[in-house]
């Protein structure tokens, strides 16, 4: 768990909607429909994104053993991503056109360094590695508390809507004011005695 690693930054969700009897046959077949699919070298893809196993972040089988741990079901969000330095693309295009205004006499217009510009980013793409993080997820099977492990509010989401998707129910975000009765909030505006102080103060 990330708390053994140092980090202590989680969301924390409930369940809201119907939870079949067989808990683990519903997580698991929700899991493996949001399971990670790496990066196609072939795409344009950019990112990838998916649940992955807690222990090991390639893989998607999600078996009883991987997956439970007591009360537990301990799993992972795995994002892949592809980054294409600016600069470098820049650097590329600015050392074609002047080879381009050698050869033809004239600079490059729009059109053909639009054209030659992705033909950089293909070239670039195909040379460059993914780079991967993983979040990790744990979600109690008696109380259906769900914690995301995860300092970034895209991942939170991402994971929120793919649990929703897959579980079928909604993920209801355990904030603090979610603790107190909604009459017990109502409660707490300005009373009477506070705005007869303010004005006894002026």
């Amino acid at each position: 768990m990330p708390i053994r690693k140092g980090t202590v930054s989680c969301s924390r969700f409930r369940l809201e909607g119907a939870v079949p009897k067989d808990v683990k046959k519903w997580l698991t077949k929700a899991l493996k429909t949001a399971a990670f699919e790496p990066i196609d070298p072939k795409s344009d893809e950019l990112r990838a994104a998916g649940f992955v196993e807690l222990e090991d972040d390639r893989a998607t089988t999600f078996s009883a053993g991987a997956l439970f741990e007591g009360l537990y079901a301990l799993f992972a969000w795995r994002v892949e991503k592809i980054r294409l330095p600016a600069s470098s693309i820049r650097a590329e295009l600015v050392e074609w056109a002047r080879a381009f205004e050698a050869k033809n006499g004239r600079g490059p217009g729009r059109r053909e360094k639009s054209e030659q510009k992705e033909l950089i980013r293909k070239a670039l793409r195909g040379k460059t590695a993914p780079v991967s993080s993983v979040s990790d997820v744990s979600y109690e099977l008696p109380s259906g508390e769900l914690l995301v492990w995860a300092s970034s509010t895209s991942i939170v989401e991402e994971v929120q809507t793919a649990l929703e998707q897959g579980l079928e129910v909604r993920l209801i975000p355990r904030v603090p004011a979610s603790f107190v009765s909604p009459s017990v909030l109502e409660g707490l505006g300005p009373t009477p005695a506070l705005f007869e102080s303010a004005e006894a103060g002026r």
